[in-house]
């Protein structure tokens, strides 16, 4: 089953049984509910109305919203505030919206000199209006409630969660469980995969399917080969999201001295603004007996690991048994002992 441009990525679920059109018709209604609450790039969706309250106000969400709200305000207090989901407005500055032209890693690697390197952003500053921890919610619940304008992007994780949601669904469905049990495991075997963010159900413990890992160098080509058993594999990467941004005056008083047609990317620190360049690709996998909701978790720390230290993430690591791997701009790699792939410099 494919859903072309879903959650702007496209989604392909691949099942050893057969999905009806009840299920798929289920399925695509969720895509659209879930677009229409969470989607910054939808006028009619409620981020967006969110974004357009002068005064702020009470916003309530979908039930299924709030495990999501809860992993956001775990990696908020986890990376420092680094991890923010207000960071919609400083990607919508940079020119991040329905018409953004990305641009080639390999063009952006050749155009690079010294006044284009990530040493420009230096001149800029900035301080978001409002952080994720400004924003209050009830305990437990999925009304937020604000007192100004908040652009929300929940890019970082919102895919991941996505995946999670539509594996309860497809078990659900398929094999009569009910979403509290969607961890258990099926009498058949299946994989989501949301644009690279995929999560594998299977049917036996030994079953594996192998995953090629894409080079952030030349997305061509493939830098290792990751086995991984039902679980969550995610990735991050400033290979295919970046962009110039050209045009300054997006940034208002806080763009004093700054550079034209600098290289943006989606992978944004909250704490100042500026996108993060210590690391060039990460990989997370999960095992799905850890946590609820591995995806949306792998999902997560692939991209606080741009934006935040190692360190503070340990917790939030052993919690979930997560094993991650990451490429640094000089090609070095760093990875957990148990990282489930061969790469094939070693």
């Amino acid at each position: 089953m494919a859903i072309e441009r879903a959650l702007g990525t496209g989604i392909i679920i691949s099942s050893s049984k057969p999905i009806s059109q009840r299920v798929q018709k289920r399925i695509r209604a969720f895509v659209d509910e879930y677009e229409s609450v969470l989607s910054r790039f939808r006028a009619d969706s409620l981020v967006s109305r969110m974004a357009c309250a002068d005064d702020g106000g009470d916003f309530e969400f979908p039930e299924w919203a709030g495990p999501l709200f809860t992993l956001y305000s775990e990696f908020y207090a986890a990376t420092h505030g680094a991890f923010d989901a207000c960071i919609g407005a400083d990607l919508l500055a940079f020119g991040y919206n329905n018409s953004v032209q990305f641009v080639p890693q390999s063009a952006v690697s050749a155009g690079k000199n010294e006044n284009s390197s990530s040493d420009s952003w230096a001149n800029y500053r900035r301080a978001l209006p409002v952080t994720w921890g400004n924003i209050s919610r009830d305990d437990g619940g999925t009304t937020l409630h604000t007192n100004q304008p908040v652009q929300l992007d929940f890019g970082a994780a919102g895919k991941g969660y996505f995946v999670d949601l539509v594996t309860q669904i497809i078990k659900e469905e398929l094999s009569g469980d009910s979403p509290s049990n969607s961890d258990s495991r099926t009498d058949f075997d299946f994989l989501v995969n949301a644009g690279g963010d995929m999560r594998a159900c299977f049917s036996e413990e030994n079953n594996q399917i192998k995953v090629a890992l894409e080079n952030p160098f030349d997305t061509t080509q493939a830098v290792a080969v990751a086995s991984i058993a039902s679980g969550a594999l995610c990735a991050s990467s400033n290979a295919r999201k970046c962009w110039k941004v050209k045009d300054a005056s997006y940034l208002g008083k806080d763009a004093s001295g700054f550079e034209s047609n600098l290289i943006a990317t989606h992978l944004i620190n909250a704490l100042d603004g500026i996108p993060a360049c210590d690391l060039c690709a990460s990989w997370v996998y999960i095992p799905a007996k850890t946590c609820d909701f591995p995806t949306a978790y792998a999902d997560a720390l692939a991209t606080a690991l741009f934006v935040s230290q190692e360190n503070d993430l340990q917790k939030i690591v052993q919690t979930t048994s997560a094993e991650f791997a990451v490429m640094l701009p000089n090609k070095t790699l760093r990875k957990t002992r148990a990282f489930p792939a061969h790469f094939f410099a070693e």
